[in-house]
């Protein structure tokens, strides 16, 4: 896109507004899940996917991980103390043990490499986050009721959602929704609901840490809004500071004379 400009600036707005469009696009028309194309382990800035000249991974070797926090290191505020408030274990039938069988695949490791590809400096030079922000999104997980609307607004970083509910949520199923702590660290973290009280915490399920909305809410109509961190689109953290008068001029629209 853009003969490459993100590459050569580390600016990915272009592809980050494209990447926001597509996905609220899919939210606000309700569609029951989708598939997102493609993750290329061994893409890289010069040659792409390594097929028919295509570029389209959300992965780069040549790129940044998403950091799972906003904050200076990037490290998540979550924690796996069992005897911490923000600790929610997830629970499961799934006792399988570890057999035969299983044994290699349960001892297996990721052949997902780190290192940096040999791709041109002038290309290769301005590492950045590949549009993340905008397909790292906030979502419901299970809900009490039916979904009449969601979205993310990723410029003001809120999500929305509504529900009609024949009957309330109960004690042991409320409604849950993902909020990714990139968009939504704890500390920072504002919400709004119609009714009902709410806790945010952090499962270690899926294998990962997972931060969760659970609301338990009454019958009817039901909203609720949660607030994140606004920041630049497409830009890797940092590069905010770096912005010149005239780029700030824009974004607050002062007049130049």
């Amino acid at each position: 896109m853009d003969d490459k400009y993100a590459y050569k600036t580390g600016d990915y707005s272009s592809q980050s507004s494209a990447m926001d469009a597509n996905h609220f696009a899919l939210e606000g028309c309700g569609a029951n899940g989708f598939a997102l194309w493609v993750y290329m382990t061994q893409n890289n800035h010069e040659w792409g996917d390594l097929w028919n000249g295509e570029d389209l991974s959300i992965y780069s070797v040549d790129d940044k991980l998403l950091p799972l926090s906003p904050g200076p290191d990037g490290q998540s505020k979550a924690t796996s103390n069992r005897s911490s408030p923000s600790y929610s274990h997830s629970r499961t039938n799934n006792r399988s043990p570890v057999s035969p069988r299983n044994l290699s695949s349960t001892l297996s490791t990721l052949s997902l490499s780190s290192q940096r590809s040999s791709t041109p400096a002038e290309i290769g030079s301005n590492p950045a986050y590949r549009a993340a922000e905008a397909y790292v999104r906030p979502s419901p997980i299970a809900t009490v009721g039916n979904v009449l609307s969601y979205g993310f607004d990723l410029r003001n970083a809120t999500f929305t959602m509504e529900l009609e509910c024949d009957i309330g949520a109960a004690d042991d199923m409320p409604t849950e929704i993902y909020l990714p702590e990139f968009h939504f660290p704890r500390a920072k973290v504002s919400v709004e609901v119609s009714g009902g009280k709410w806790t945010l915490g952090v499962d270690d399920a899926d294998g990962g840490l997972i931060q969760r909305l659970r609301w338990w809410h009454g019958e009817g109509r039901q909203h609720v809004t949660v607030q994140g961190v606004k920041r630049r689109q497409g830009m890797a953290l940092g590069k905010e500071e770096e912005e010149g008068y005239l780029d700030q001029c824009q974004q607050t629209r002062c007049t130049i004379m």
